[in-house]
Parts: C-alpha cells; structure tokens; sequence
C-alpha cells in the first residue's frame, strides 16, 4: 500500500499526460478514485515534488490545489471522481475507527470540503469496528449516519464500506443505513472491498472446489444487499498481481464473472436524473502498490494487458462523459448481462413494419406505436407524439428495403451526446450511425441533443 499523497502524485501523474487520458477513456475507464489524508486537508502542505520544467503551470501550488487542479482536469476529459478519506496520517497504517484523539468525528467531519460526485466516507474500518446499534464509539453504521447527515448539502454519492478491511456487510440485512431522511438514503452506495490470494492467503482460496466454493461467502457478506435492500453495491476496490497461471489470477476471473452473473455489476447510480453504470473501482493505477501491483508496468506508463482485459471484461459499456460547449454530455451505459435487472429503462421489441421497438436511454416511461421507432433520451413522463413512420425504398438490387428514421426526444434537462439502441432487424447500411458492437448501435458523436427539442436520424 502506497501513501495516500503518493496516489494522489501518482493520479496527478497521470492525468497531466494527454495520451494516458485519452487512453484511460478508450479502456473504458470513467471514474477514478482518488486517496487523501486528513493530515494533508488540514495542513495543506506546500512544500511538494513537483518536476517545475515538466508542470510549471504546478509549481508553487499546494497540495489541495494540485487536487483542485487534478479534478478539474479529469473533468475536461470525462472522468469522474470520487474523493476517498483513505487514512489519518499519510505515513501511518489504516486506521481501525474513522476517528482518534488528534482528529475527533466533528473535525473529520469538517475537513470535507470538495463538490464531486461521490465521496468514500471512510477506507476499510476494521478490528474495533463494528456495525450495529449497540456502541457509538465503533457502530461504523450509525457514525456513517452522522457524516451524512451533517454533509446533507452535499449533492453527490455516499460511499460507505463495510467492516473487516471494508469486505463485510452482512449486517446491512439488520442494520442498513437510514439517516432519517429519503433523499440521504437513496444517495448511500454500499461499497465493499475484495481481494485474492495475492493479497490475503486466506483459508478459502486453499480449498479443492476453489474458486467455486466462494459464491456462497460472498454472497453471505455483501451479494444480497441490491436484491434486499435496492441500493447498488459498487466494489470500491479489487484487483491483485493477477499473474498469468496464478491462483491469483483464476480468483480475478471468477470474481469478474461472479459480479456479472450476481448482476453486481449493474448499479444504477442516478446523477442528474442519469442513470451511471459505474461497475467497480479497481485498486489500482500506480505499478508500486506492493501486494497488487497496478494497472500500469514499472514504467508508469504502459498500461498492463492482463488487467486491461478484466476491467474490460468486468463491464465493457460504462456510462461515457464528455465535456462539450460547457456542458456535459452523457452517453448512456450498457448492462453486460442480458438476464440483470434493467432500473427505470425498458426495451421492447417487435416485426419492423407491425409493432414498434422502443428504446429507452435512462428512466423513461414505456409506449408502443407502430409503425415508429421512437428513442427517448433521458426522464420523461410521457414519449412526445408519434415519430416518423416506416419508407419502403428501392434496394441494390430492385428489391423493397425498409428506412427507418429514428426521431429522438431529450427528455432531460441537459445535453445528451449520444443515444444507443438495439434494433430488432438486420441494418444493411448504417450511414452516419456507430455500431458499438453486434446489433448494437449509437448515434454519431458529434450530434448533440439539447433539451426537448427532437431530432431525425434516418
């Protein structure tokens, strides 16, 4: 485990270098979480590394405004961030509680200060920690509560992690989080972490029938929670060396295809009257994490395939951002499995020509109309009107092809970039559309809709 103000070096690090950003999008990457200590909110210190003939824009510049900085330049290339109240002291361990005699829950409390989509209230309690109703001092549960609460003019996510290093939160099914207030609760992200034998050897991973042996623990601990409860559970971290042969390994792969089939992977974090795929956040970029290692090689600049290749596989179709004309456009996400759960979006589908197929980008009502197709973008409470209707034009060879025109409404209050939808018929030329893989398609990147008004694509 590296320091926390050595992870906030390493993301600066890398979100200073344009091509690593483009290259971080391009794996599908939309969100980053960054480590912080509440020793270095409070002093701010400004005495840092900083390489003044590579970053002299950087120079001089204390800690939080390299931070300040670092958010806003995710931001100009789509990445969201998360800020994680990672330690006390950046030299010390993790601390078991959320608080110590030099900085008290009241002070903790205060030294939150940022507006940025989610926040991770405290990284892996553990030891004393505990997580029920029977003691203020170690109820993790009930001290999270209290943050919330007193944060309450914060408008993003609350990440709150379990007890045991953040893995445990089996209790949530007798003590979920209620701050006593409805719009608090449905922004609480239950946010567990988990690891393989390269990190903890633990008895489990040594058995006959393993990887298999673990769906029933995992379960047990923190897979019930979306099913139970209806909050979404986001893996705040996960990874390893994940070396090739390696029990390691075989653990990382079942992992990603666990969380796929639990349908883990398909929380629906509603920002904006959004709906985020935001699937996991894997720990972790830097290469000198000793126990994990990172997503990049020794050289801090070339990404690792391996790993790559399971964060891809673990969700291949994020939610995409991209600043445009100072606002921000969406890109709606994709569910990897079929059989999950799809939250305040529908698909229906027919025969082009005798029912309509609907498309749904976001939490919108459901209609049928033929012979239309109708793509909806963002919240609406009812689709505005009949679309365009079904031409039969002339083919190649003489033979009587269907154009559909697609119009799409932006129900929402802000700019989409681009709509994707799966239409129920062979496409025999895409034209100006973009398919994101088979039979799934998206409108061009460079056609914004703005609020309410309609646009045809034909």
């Amino acid at each position: 485990w590296t320091t926390a103000g050595a992870q906030i070096q390493v993301f600066m690090k890398m979100a200073l270098q344009e091509n690593k950003a483009k290259s971080s999008q391009n794996n599908n990457f939309n969100a980053i979480r960054v480590p912080f200590s509440l020793e270095m909110v409070k002093n701010n210190p400004s005495n840092l590394n900083i390489n003044c003939g590579s970053n002299p824009g950087l120079c001089g510049k204390t800690a939080l405004q390299l931070l300040d900085a670092f958010i806003d330049r995710a931001a100009e290339r789509g990445l969201l961030i998360m800020l994680d109240n990672h330690r006390i002291t950046p030299g010390g361990g993790i601390s078991e509680l959320w608080y110590n005699n030099e900085y008290p829950e009241s002070q903790v409390i205060s030294l939150w200060q940022w507006n940025v989509f989610a926040i991770d209230l405290k990284n892996e309690p553990h030891d004393s920690a505990s997580w029920g109703n029977s003691n203020a001092a170690t109820d993790w549960n009930k001290a999270a509560e209290r943050i919330i609460n007193s944060l309450s003019s914060f408008p993003g996510l609350f990440f709150v992690e379990g007890i045991e290093w953040g893995n445990r939160l089996e209790n949530v099914a007798q003590f979920p989080i209620n701050t006593g207030n409805a719009s608090l609760n449905n922004r609480v992200i239950y946010s567990p972490h988990c690891y393989g034998p390269s990190v903890y050897d633990r008895p489990e991973f040594n058995t006959q029938d393993f990887p298999n042996n673990l769906d029933g623990i995992y379960m047990a601990k923190y897979g019930f929670i979306v099913n139970q409860t209806g909050h979404p559970v986001v893996v705040g971290e996960w990874g390893g060396r994940a070396e090739v042969g390696s029990r390691d390994m075989a653990w990382n792969q079942w992992y990603v295809e666990w969380l796929r089939s639990k349908c883990i992977t398909n929380n629906l974090l509603i920002i904006l009257e959004y709906t985020i795929h935001i699937y996991q956040f894997y720990w972790c970029l830097n290469p000198n994490s000793a126990d994990t290692g990172g997503l990049l090689e020794d050289d801090w600049l070339t990404p690792t395939p391996r790993k790559i290749n399971l964060t891809n596989r673990a969700q291949p179709n994020p939610t995409k951002f991209q600043p445009q004309n100072g606002q921000i456009c969406i890109t709606a996400g994709a569910f990897p499995e079929a059989h999950c759960r799809v939250g305040g979006g529908q698909v229906t589908t027919g025969a082009p020509g005798s029912t309509t197929t609907t498309v749904h980008a976001g939490a919108t009502s459901t209609t049928t109309k033929a012979p239309t197709t109708t793509v909806h973008a963002g919240p609406t409470t009812s689709p505005p009107g009949p679309s365009t209707t079904t031409t039969v034009v002339q083919g190649e060879n003489g033979s009587p092809v269907k154009q559909y025109t697609l119009r799409i409404s932006n129900g929402s209050p802000s700019t989409v970039c681009s709509v994707q939808f799966k239409p129920n018929a062979s496409i025999k030329d895409k034209w100006n559309l973009e398919e994101v893989s088979s039979g799934l398609y998206r409108t061009p990147s460079w056609m914004t809709i703005a609020p309410r008004p309609v646009s045809d694509q034909a």
